[in-house]
């Protein structure tokens, strides 16, 4: 029972840092470098 508690107690922390990240508009660089690449709009590129 311990152990599931702690692992409850895990999950939901890793949950509330991400939804405070979310919340401050926090995305890493490379997620955003890599979503602006698929959407084509990285600068100097030019679009096909």
């Amino acid at each position: 029972m311990l152990s599931r508690t702690a692992d409850h107690l895990f999950w939901m922390s890793r949950y509330t840092e991400r939804a405070a990240n979310a919340a401050e508009g926090g995305v890493s660089p490379q997620h955003s470098q890599r979503a602006q690449h698929a959407r084509g709009s990285l600068p100097g590129e030019e679009k096909c």
